[in-house]
């Protein structure tokens, strides 16, 4: 067994927790977090008194379960806000804190056992760097998605280590289902029909059965069925920001102000040093509304802007179709996704040599999606395999 030791802390439902933090009044009272795709407003989230209602569900079918619920619209920056604070706090714990998506992050527990007096008090530290209303569960095993599983098979608040020893890793698994492991719904719907239902039954078919079947994909899961995970951390990038506020003389919800301090707030954020002839990829304004909740939008630009009057005009083109909700009592601008050049969009095929340009194109799509890019490459594995899924496999572009 590996002699690493990683912990993984999971804030479950933490679309719902960030708002009740935000709102006290909805603590237990069945709330709905809805997110629009399109023409469709589905469900995000929603709390445990919403009975009926989960992630995904179209928000009509949901209102029919739960009549009585609160809706909420989705403010992902602040969500995401608020996890990253707590990134950050957990950052101060140790020096290799990877974030794997909202609500859950890795984090390197190597040689912190002696720096806090034992396991314990560390994991109790890690604990109390989120939030009382977060909740958080924790994980603690050799690998990261043993991690995972052991925080999601324990109670909030609480932490489970997994056992060091191969077979109590095996008997820790044993019984818990195939829907924990990284698989599309279609290959999980494959194994069920073929009887496979939990991780004990994967990792005791031969590997090349289950690679046959699931393609690139197969030997990893099999691997992690067994509670074999060698992953590296990859440590959290905390993204540069340049932020600049100001307080309206009385509210307001009159576009002339509103712009003329919008540009105000551009001014003073390009003439800052941080800046310095850089671009930048995104820009989120938050206000606080006169007695209703707080009014927040992000924008991205499609080409990185590098002055105030190419943003300020960029901006106003977007809010001609904005509705506020009410009075603004302030604005606070934030600008983030900086670059040092235009980011002009170029031909990725007749430039894949520059190894600079794409790098710099990852790091821009990064920042304009808050996350990891989707993007993936085909690389030689087993080329000589008689088994085509062998020979190549699909893994995320790394320039």
């Amino acid at each position: 067994m590996t002699d690493r030791s990683i912990a993984c802390m999971l804030v479950t439902h933490l679309p719902v927790k960030a708002e009740v933090r935000r709102y006290p009044h909805l603590r237990g009272k069945p709330v709905i977090i809805t997110e629009s795709y399109g023409s469709k407003d589905l469900v995000l989230d929603s709390s445990a008194e919403a009975r009926g209602v989960t992630a995904g569900m179209p928000l009509a079918e949901a209102m029919a379960r739960c009549k009585d619920a609160s809706l909420i619209q989705a403010d992902s920056p602040y969500y995401n806000g608020a996890f990253d604070k707590l990134i950050k706090a957990l950052e101060l714990r140790s020096p290799v804190v990877e974030r794997d998506g909202l609500g859950c992050a890795y984090v390197d527990l190597e040689g912190l056992e002696l720096m806090y007096g034992g396991e314990a008090r560390m994991i109790a530290s890690l604990l109390q760097a989120a939030p009382t209303e977060f909740n958080p569960r924790v994980g603690v095993a050799g690998g990261k998605f043993p991690a995972y599983v052991a925080a999601v098979t324990t109670k909030g608040g609480r932490a489970t280590r997994v056992p060091r020893d191969s077979a109590g890793m095996t008997a820790f698994l044993n019984g818990l289902s195939i829907g924990l492991l990284p698989l599309s719904w279609a290959n999980k719907t494959r194994l069920h029909r073929f009887g496979i239902h939990t991780l004990d039954q994967l990792s005791a078919l031969p590997e090349g059965a289950v690679q046959a079947q699931l393609g690139t994909a197969g030997r990893r899961v099999w691997l992690l069925a067994g509670g074999v995970d060698n992953s590296p951390l990859t440590p959290h990038r905390t993204q540069q920001v340049v932020e600049e506020s100001l307080t309206f003389p009385s509210p307001t919800v009159t576009w002339t102000p509103i712009l003329t301090g919008l540009g105000t707030l551009l001014g003073r954020a390009f003439a800052r040093p941080e800046i310095g002839g850089r671009y930048v990829r995104t820009a989120t304004i938050e206000s606080r509304v006169y007695r209703l909740p707080p009014w927040v939008k992000r924008f991205g630009f499609k080409e990185a802007l590098g002055s105030r009057d190419r943003a300020l005009f960029a901006l106003k083109s977007r809010l001609d179709s904005v509705t506020l909700p009410g009075p603004l009592e302030d604005m606070k601008l934030t600008l983030a996704g900086f670059t040092g050049e235009s980011g002009i969009q170029t031909n990725l095929f007749s430039d894949v040599r520059k190894q600079e340009q794409l790098k710099e194109m990852m790091r821009q799509l990064e920042a304009l999606l808050g996350g990891k890019p989707p993007i993936y490459q085909m690389k030689e594995i087993e080329p000589w395999s008689r088994i085509p899924e062998r020979r190549q496999a699909l893994v995320p572009f790394d320039p």
